[in-house]
């Protein structure tokens, strides 16, 4: 499989795509405003002992939400200098999620700073290497990373770090304790609500998180970025290809073009089948179904090819939407545990590459199968379109039978003998039921004219003229 990595400039504004095999698997893009990850001095507004939380201002519109847990003893002796907080003191926070409908950011004071190899908890012990990195001997090498801690400080070291030379890594952390020691002393020295420090730009993230050792091929259509990108590849892997072309990568890549699928509610199937999508705020819901494929006179095998059709396809619509929290899935029901555990693993295999951190709960009794996927910034939904100002979200608006009826009750109310004329302006939609709009008015018939150009399917308009 060939992964691909696009980087797309147009008027200074930056954007990121990743392909395998040319399928759009996930975008990202610098006009997306996203604040997770941003330090911030906040003013504590209100503590809500019930809800063991504090809603903090960090001067972004909407108080954030910090439970108040996460003061742990080690940032109170630190950052505020052994005082408990209370109503109207200051905080050290970070953005753990960004805004989210009527909810505001959620906010945590269990601070970290990420590298590309490491990410430095300068107020917490855990320490840690990715599960991605299988190989014991390296594993432990990475390891001795450790010794360079003090008792109180955090490091996880993370997937990039594969490989590479120890003394990088160690420089990296070393330039995370020092940046940590700036934002404490501008935290200490500042009196009102700031930005102490912002996640980096598209650029930056795109190289940070998204250039590893598993893209194949860097396409790039700006001269700056170009040369910064083969810098960063020199660090990384010889075997990554740089390209530099010029014009709209995203319309040369077809990407625009996929990324209008995502309106889509269903999602087509390689053999025929397709899934069902539908998201609320407590969670997302996949249905697996076999449609027009009937290929096979065999149930289970057919039963478990659209099922492994459908859990690569669902771990791609995750990752390309960018859809947290929780997630269900209904399955083809099959036979027996065999056919389960061969799904299980697909599932696993699929998720591989996700760099969200992906948790598989399995199957239910009912069938059902359960996982988690935690993100930090808004959907590609949220993010790339708008909410419908007709249906309101909902993806449905009045029958045609609705408006009519309530057309008529409006005509019935009307002493049309007193008027010359009568126009009836409808939604396009209602083009096709003409003669069941003029029966509306069976005795003054010759003085209706009827128009389609009204903006909302769900309503009608009526203008009556007067002899003058």
């Amino acid at each position: 499989m060939s992964t691909a990595l696009i980087i797309n400039v147009h008027e200074n504004f930056v954007s990121g795509a990743i392909l395998e095999d040319d399928e759009l698997q996930e975008v990202f893009d610098e006009e997306n405003e996203t604040i997770a990850g941003n330090l911030y001095v906040g003013v504590i507004q209100k503590i809500v002992p019930g809800l063991n939380a504090a809603f903090v201002d960090i001067g972004e519109g909407k108080n954030g939400f910090l439970r108040i847990s996460d003061v742990g003893k080690s940032y109170v002796q630190q950052v505020l200098n052994g005082k408990q907080p209370a109503e109207g003191s200051k905080l050290l926070v970070q953005v753990k999620h960004d805004a989210v409908g009527q909810k505001g950011p959620q906010l945590t004071c269990k601070l970290s700073l990420p590298g590309r190899y490491v990410v430095y908890f300068p107020l917490s012990r855990v320490r840690g290497v990715s599960k991605k990195i299988v190989e014991q001997r390296e594993r432990e090498r990475l390891r001795s990373l450790f010794s360079k801690l003090e008792k109180n400080e955090g490091l996880v070291i993370r997937t990039a770090s594969e490989g590479m030379p120890i003394e990088i890594i160690e420089d990296e952390l070393q330039s995370l304790k020092q940046e940590w020691q700036q934002i404490l002393s501008s935290f200490k020295k500042s009196r009102k609500v700031k930005l102490l420090r912002r996640e980096p730009t598209a650029m930056d993230y795109i190289l940070r998180e998204r250039l590893n050792k598993n893209v194949d091929e860097v396409y790039v259509n700006e001269e700056n970025a170009y040369e910064l990108v083969k810098q960063e590849v020199k660090k990384i892997s010889k075997s990554i290809v740089v390209h530099f072309i010029e014009g709209d990568l995203f319309e040369r890549f077809s990407i625009y073009q996929q990324l209008n699928l995502l309106q889509r509610r269903t999602i087509d199937l390689p053999s025929g089948g397709y899934l069902a999508l539908d998201t609320t705020e407590a969670m997302t819901v996949f249905d697996v179904n076999s449609a027009s494929f009937t290929g096979g006179n065999n149930h289970a095998e057919l039963a478990l090819r659209t099922n492994m059709e459908a859990a690569k396809e669902i771990a791609r619509q995750l990752r390309l939407r960018n859809i947290g929290g929780i997630v269900v899935v209904d399955f083809i029901g099959m036979p027996n545990r065999e056919y389960y555990d061969r799904l299980f693993k697909k599932i696993r295999e699929s998720f591989e590459k996700d760099p969200a951190h992906v948790e598989l709960l399995g199957f239910t009794r009912l069938g059902l199968f359960e996982m988690t996927r935690k993100r930090r910034t808004p959907s590609s939904e949220q993010l790339l379109f708008s909410t419908c100002p007709i249906c309101k979200g909902s993806g449905r608006v009045l029958s045609a039978t609705i408006v009519l009826k309530r057309l008529s009750n409006a005509l019935r109310e009307i002493d049309l003998s007193q008027y010359t004329s009568v126009r009836i302006n409808l939604h396009q939609r209602f083009s096709g039921y003409m003669e069941r709009i003029k029966a509306l008015v069976p005795v003054h018939r010759e003085k209706v004219k009827v128009s389609f150009t009204h903006p909302d399917p769900n309503e009608f308009e009526i203008t009556l003229s007067k002899k003058t």
